[in-house]
């Protein structure tokens, strides 16, 4: 029967190989298979394996199924199996180093096939859950270190946005060609760079689409352009990047469709603040006026 890794491999095909590893040490843990879904939805949505939370949550399902498929085979296999009759020696017996092919291969058990104490056993399984714990350790961290990157990333997204539309209402708007010089652009989830000496021109009233397959990283490249962290971007040319995924605080969560359109609009947002900050100065100076008056 295929393996947890088999399935996984089979089912997330194209996967960072370092994320499938941490993935398949966690199914083959004993972790609740609810937390286990979360912890490969997050994997599957940050390294852009699918666009949509709900693909993921379907390739999730689909996974498990798969998995939960393979178990209950490897169980009805097992139970079908006949046990094997025990036999009892009739008399004293001697084995001799020429009769080692009675023995089986050291099992995966780290007992080796032989007997042992309680103690030595577990001893063994101690380690052994020591290891796995460790394993998940390393699947947690390396998930934690997504997010932070993500997080990063929308915060340097946030500051080239505002500054394009500074430099926009002091320079004027931005109306040459984008010339990218050779690039290359780290994968999020780690491994080999999605792209290597990559470059590309773009020219103003032309329309460009950027096609690929699922997890190729064509919205970590857009991403990453809008960011300005890769391809030269102008500062003071704007760029609207559309998030396939959106973060809702608690004060948003209340929020209408149209509020959220409405707050994507950067420059309104920065006329609306240095408004309020000069209703602000200008309520200020009218009572400093009004309190020098009653002075006088």
């Amino acid at each position: 029967m295929p393996s947890a890794r088999d399935t996984a491999s089979t089912l997330l095909a194209g996967l960072d190989e370092d994320v499938l590893d941490y993935l398949v040490t966690m199914l083959e843990g004993d972790e609740e298979q609810e937390a286990m879904e979360a912890t490969v939805a997050e994997f599957l949505l940050s390294t852009e394996h699918v666009a949509t939370e709900e693909e993921a949550t379907a390739k999730c399902r689909e996974l498990f199924a798969a998995l939960s498929c393979a178990g209950a085979a490897d169980a009805a296999e097992t139970a079908a199996a006949p046990e094997p009759e025990l036999k009892v020696l009739e008399q004293k017996t001697s084995i001799a180093e020429s009769d080692s092919h009675l023995f089986r291969d050291v099992s995966k058990d780290e007992l080796g096939g032989r007997l042992v104490d309680l103690d030595e056993a577990l001893e063994v399984r101690r380690k052994r859950k020591a290891r796995q714990e460790a394993e998940l350790r390393a699947v947690r961290a390396a998930h934690s270190r997504v997010l932070a990157q993500r997080a990063a990333e929308d915060a340097a997204l946030a500051a080239a946005t505002t500054a394009a539309v500074e430099l926009r209402a002091k320079q004027g708007a931005y109306t040459g060609a984008v010339e990218a010089k050779p690039f290359s652009l780290p994968n999020p989830g780690g491994g080999r760079d999605l792209l290597e000496k990559a470059s590309f021109t773009l020219v103003r009233g032309r329309i460009y689409a950027l096609i690929g397959r699922n997890g190729k990283g064509k919205s970590t490249l857009l991403r990453a352009l809008a960011s300005r962290l890769v391809g030269d971007i102008p500062p003071a040319l704007t760029v609207h990047y559309v998030s396939q995924e959106v973060q809702l605080d608690e004060e948003r969560l209340g929020w209408t469709p149209a509020q959220v359109v409405v707050h994507a609009d950067v420059e309104r947002r920065l006329l609306l603040a240095e408004a309020e900050e000069l209703e602000a100065l200008e309520l200020a100076a009218a009572a400093s006026d009004e309190q020098t008056g009653r002075l006088q």
